[in-house]
């Protein structure tokens, strides 16, 4: 079997687990310890491995990329899910505090916090926030990256892995079964609830539309890039509230 290292990076809380997961079953790929920084990369690198990674796209990454032989697979996902759901992970799970090793800048009370509250929009329109969401915008821009939203790997996800395998030179005749065997149904039942709702779109029920479009307006650039935008929708600060209590859990 011939050799083959691919390195799933993108924004956290935008499915990179679930790809790795499945693509590792897929193309008996060894799965890699999930790393925060380039210098944690294990020296002896696998035949055929899979490494997730959430890390900017600097020349000093890139060129170690390159010269093991990993192809870039980016996942993009709405960034106000992302932002929702990396709400929900701090209630559970303190390993955000590494994320871009401190960059994402989390409040110490972030986990208080609902997505209707003052609170949350300060934080999601700040430079922390930008810099959380810049992962996935980066690697975007990559012409040699292979990139898939989240949204079509939840809506088709035989077709859409299938695509990603195929990128890759791969044969695809395992996809299904992967998927079957990393269902996202096992990371909700994880203690930290990793996979949480996994919804595509839950925002809506949680942001009433003005904060929205001042988060969007914040972040337009990556908006606009990774192709997501703000439709009109109803929601009151009163409705949005009682959704996230019902929803947190």
């Amino acid at each position: 079997m011939s050799s083959l290292r691919i390195a799933v990076v993108g924004t956290p809380r935008s499915g990179n687990t679930w790809v790795r997961y499945v693509l590792g079953d897929a193309l008996d790929l060894q799965q890699m310890m999930p790393v925060h920084n380039p210098r944690d990369i294990a020296p002896e690198l696998p035949e055929r491995a899979a490494l997730q990674i959430h890390w900017y796209r600097e020349p000093n990454f890139q060129a170690f990329l390159r010269t093991n032989g990993f192809r870039v697979v980016v996942v993009a996902r709405h960034p106000l899910d992302v932002l929702i759901s990396a709400l929900h992970f701090r209630r559970r799970e303190w390993s955000l505090v590494r994320w871009l090793e401190g960059n994402a800048e989390f409040p110490p009370d972030f986990a208080e916090y609902a997505p209707a509250s003052p609170s949350f929009v300060a934080y999601a329109t700040s430079w922390g926030a930008e810099n959380l969401l810049s992962v996935s915008y980066q690697w975007w821009h990559d012409r040699d990256a292979i990139r898939v939203r989240y949204e079509q790997l939840v809506r088709e996800p035989v077709a859409a892995f299938t695509s990603l395998v195929e990128q890759l030179n791969e044969p695809a005749d395992r996809v299904a079964k992967a998927i079957e065997a990393n269902p996202f149904k096992a990371m909700q039942d994880l203690p930290n609830k990793h996979g949480w709702r996994g919804t595509p779109g839950l925002w809506r029920q949680l942001i009433p539309p003005l904060d929205a479009w001042r988060i969007f307006r914040r972040h337009r650039r990556v908006f606009d890039t990774l192709g997501y935008g703000i439709p009109p929708y109803l929601l009151t600060r009163r409705a949005a509230l009682r959704n996230w209590q019902r929803l947190a859990i």
